[in-house]
């Protein structure tokens, strides 16, 4: 990025739509949109006026009209990156967009990078980096609940949180560095070890308190991976069609029918649901079939949660427990007996004695019964493993960088407390700034240049 220099980027995706928009941001904003805008009133007053909508067409520098456009100017500091701003309202196409965003360039902007005017947001203290990541993870939502999540983190809840502890941090501090400049005037006698160890505690609770539910908000954001396993013909096919409501896989009546792994999304509880169907898992020379077989197994491995399709027209066989072993202890598990449209043979009693708190759903996929209550399962697994009764709303942290910026600053609280009595208090005051300092990374205050372009450039053009 040049500083000061006027940036232009598509800001909505490419492809058909009512609007599409082409934002300018910068100092030279108004005077390049003039270029190839011509307003279709002569007698607008003052033109232009802040924050109105200019009815016009973009022309070419031949003067051939490309669209018919409305445009808005917004000057600085009022902006969303506190510098002056056009946005061009034109018919969203993909050469419609393309053409004007070339006119743009050719006029005089320069082409903004991934995330660029966020970060101009951020580095004109309009936002800081908290409320950047929560730009993106708003973009980025899969599901109401991570929409939530995201506007919380742009009201600032995690910035209000962080400095508050960062603002004690500075008052434990300010008595020691007075302390250490003017030991005639501060004795160390008179310094409350008990009084600070406690105020240090007190911080340490605090911010253990924001990392719970962390897990849970990462996956409200990113989604869970729900992986279908079993034996061929079993129904995991239909199951993931009837989840779906689409037409995903193909179903016939001849085992080994997938002998890949599909997978679709959907959203149940507001978890954003990324729903696996893998291949019927049996011994097979068939070297596709043993490939698709890998590839199931790789697949329930790294799943959140495990579906594990039964046919309840079948006796339990050395198979299905070949199948069963697959599941890891750390993943949620739900048993469907399928197929209960035919005479019944597997009974769910069988698992009591080996499975006693797992999850059985009785189901028929040709007839769509037990649907309703295997999504009830899935949303049931998923509050368990994220503990979402036990957390309830809990605080915002949602990304890795948040949560590893605050284990590192618990770190050294408690290094500070552990040597309050130990060492010298230069020490605990050092270990104190090192948490201060870590904290600061979230906010964007104590981040390095370097980090900070590796975090925007996560963003997608435009924004």
């Amino acid at each position: 990025m040049i500083e000061n220099d006027t940036i232009a980027a598509i800001s909505t995706p490419l492809g058909e739509g009512g609007i599409g928009i082409v934002r300018l941001s910068g100092p030279e904003s108004f005077n390049i949109a003039s270029k190839i805008f011509e307003i279709s009133s002569k007698k607008a007053s003052g033109f232009p006026v802040d924050r109105f909508l200019y009815h016009g067409f973009i022309k070419d520098f031949q003067n051939n009209i490309v669209d018919e456009v409305l445009v808005a100017y917004m000057s600085a500091p009022h902006t969303y990156t506190r510098e002056d701003i056009v946005e061009i309202n034109c018919h969203s196409g993909i050469f419609t967009l393309r053409t004007i965003q070339k006119l743009v360039l050719e006029a005089g902007a320069s082409l903004a990078e991934p995330g660029e005017f966020t970060k101009r947001a951020f580095i004109n203290g309009r936002i800081d980096l908290s409320q950047a990541e929560a730009v993106m993870n708003m973009v980025r939502a899969r599901s109401e609940q991570a929409v939530k999540i995201a506007a919380r983190g742009l009201q600032g809840e995690v910035t209000s949180k962080v400095e508050k502890v960062r603002e004690s941090i500075i008052a434990m501090r300010a008595p020691l560095e007075a302390l250490f400049d003017y030991p005639e005037e501060f004795p160390e006698e008179e310094l409350s070890v008990i009084s600070l160890t406690v105020h240090i505690e007190d911080l340490i609770g605090y911010l253990k308190e924001m990392l719970k539910g962390t897990e849970r908000n990462r996956a409200y954001q990113e989604g869970v991976s729900v992986a279908i396993i079993g034996k061929p013909n079993v129904g995991k096919s239909s199951l993931l069609n009837i989840l779906l409501q689409q037409q995903r896989a193909i179903v016939h009546e001849l085992p080994g029918t997938t002998r890949d792994v599909l997978e679709g999304y959907l959203n149940l509880g507001g978890y954003p649901i990324r729903l696996i169907d893998t291949a019927g898992i049996q011994g097979t020379i068939d070297p596709v079939e043993k490939q698709g077989i890998d590839l199931s197994r790789s697949a329930a491995g790294q799943a959140k949660l495990i579906i594990m399709v039964l046919d309840g027209s079948e006796n339990w066989s050395e198979e299905d427990q070949e199948i069963l072993n697959l599941r890891q202890q750390d993943q949620g598990f739900i048993i469907v007996i399928n197929k209960s449209d035919l005479k019944r043979k597997l009974k769910p009693d069988i698992f009591s004695k080996y499975l006693p708190d797992v999850n059985i759903v009785e189901a028929s996929a040709l007839e769509g019964t037990g649907i309703k209550e295997l999504e009830e399962a899935v949303v049931n697994q998923l509050d368990r493993k994220y503990q979402a009764e036990k957390f309830g709303e809990s605080p915002i942290i949602v990304t890795i960088r948040h949560e590893e910026s605050i284990k590192h600053a618990v770190e050294h609280l408690e290094k500070a407390k552990e040597i309050t009595t130990e060492q010298p208090l230069e020490l605990v005051s050092l270990e104190l700034q090192n948490a201060w300092d870590k904290l600061g990374e979230i906010t964007g205050d104590t981040i390095n240049e370097d980090l900070l372009d590796k975090i925007f450039k996560e963003f997608c053009l435009g924004k």
